[in-house]
């Protein structure tokens, strides 16, 4: 079978395939006293993050939760370039503003949680469609 068969039958057969795994734990207290400096949450909070975060806990949550996404994407990206939302259902959603990430073919998930002294994120990566080189 040629090169080019080969590659239709892995196109016309494809399922969605993990790509990257990442995962950050954060002490609650250490972003409590980053948020002391006014310009923190800004650098690490999308304008609508920040309506919804009311304290360090959250806050924390989604720092976690962005090291997270930055680990299982692979790119250098910046934490307001990451916006981490939640569904009415209470689901976080990811959005990526970055044109480096190729977000027709891949999709991020997240889990974000916390505990009294620390918040941790989990992400994972996607690959939705393959790129068949014709």
């Amino acid at each position: 079978m040629n090169e080019i068969a080969q590659a239709y039958l892995v196109y016309a057969h494809n399922e969605p395939v993990v790509v990257g795994v990442g995962i950050d734990l954060v002490d609650i207290a250490r972003i409590a006293h980053a948020m002391r400096n006014p310009r923190f949450v800004p650098k690490v909070l999308t304008e609508r993050e920040e309506a919804y975060c009311r304290n360090a806990q959250q806050v924390a949550g989604r720092w976690a939760a962005k090291e997270a996404v930055i680990k299982a994407v692979g790119i250098p990206l910046l934490m307001r370039n990451i916006e981490i939302l939640n569904d009415p259902l209470g689901q976080p959603h990811v959005v990526i503003r970055d044109h480096r990430f190729d977000s027709a073919r891949l999709r991020v998930f997240v889990s974000l949680t916390h505990e009294k002294t620390h918040a941790a994120g989990v992400a994972v990566v996607e690959r939705v469609v393959l790129q068949v080189p014709f």
